[in-house]
C-alpha cells in the first residue's frame, strides 16, 4: 500500500494565538529542538515564558519557523496515543505569561529524524537544504511524524493516518497539515 505524506506546521491565520517570548527561549533548546538531538534538552526545563502581548487563544500546535520548538496541546497528547505515536520525545512543562498569570500544561514533543530520503529523486543546494523531498517508504518504516536526516530541512512531516486522526477528533486548533507538490514518496 503506497503511503501518503504531508508537511504539518503552525497555523498562522489567527490573530489572537498565543506565542512564545523568543527573546526568552533558551539557546540549548533552539539548537535541540533544530536538530531533533532531544538528549540536549534541559530535564529541569519545566515552563516557557509568552509573549506578554500576545493573544489569548490556545492552539494544539506551536512551532514557529523562528524557533522550530514543537509543542502541544493536552488534547493533541492524548490524540497522539491513542493513535500509538511512540517516537516523538515529549517533555510537559508549562507555558507562562506573567501579566495575568495564564499557565498552561503543554507537551514538547520533538520528532526524530530519519534517514529516509531518495536523494538521487531529491533536489538539494548548496546549504544542504532540499527543495524537492523523496521519501522512501521502506526507510520511513512505522514513523507517523518525523523531520529528515541529513539535510538541513526543519519540516515535521505526518502520514495520512495522523492527518486523517487529527481532521476526524476536531483537534486542529493551530495545527496546519497540507500537501506539498514537492514532497514525493516512493
Amino acid at each position: 500500500m503506497h503511503k501518503y505524506y504531508f508537511l504539518a506546521s503552525e497555523d498562522t491565520e489567527c490573530s489572537d494565538y498565543i506565542y512564545l517570548d523568543e527573546a526568552l527561549i533558551p539557546q540549548r533548546l533552539r539548537w535541540a529542538c533544530r536538530r531533533s538531538e532531544f538528549q540536549y534538552v534541559d530535564q529541569n526545563l519545566r515552563k516557557l515564558n509568552l509573549e506578554e502581548t500576545c493573544g489569548n487563544k490556545l492552539p494544539d500546535f506551536i512551532c514557529s519557523e523562528q524557533n522550530n520548538i514543537p509543542l502541544i496541546s493536552e488534547r493533541l497528547k492524548i490524540e497522539f496515543d491513542r493513535l500509538d505515536v511512540r517516537n516523538l520525545f515529549y517533555q510537559r512543562l508549562n507555558l507562562y505569561r506573567k501579566s495575568d498569570n495564564l499557565c498552561e500544561t503543554y507537551w514538547l514533543a520533538i520528532p526524530p529524524r530519519i534517514d529516509c530520503l531518495y536523494k538521487n529523486k531529491c533536489e538539494i543546494d548548496l546549504q544542504n537544504h532540499a527543495t524537492i523531498l523523496t521519501i522512501e517508504e521502506e526507510k520511513a518504516g512505522n514513523y507517523n511524524i518525523f523531520k529528515l536526516a541529513g539535510i538541513n530541512n526543519n519540516e515535521i512531516i505526518v502520514t495520512q493516518k495522523v492527518k486523517d486522526a487529527i481532521k476526524k477528533s476536531g483537534i486542529s486548533e493551530g495545527f496546519y497539515i497540507f500537501e506539498d507538490e514537492n514532497l514525493r514518496s516512493i
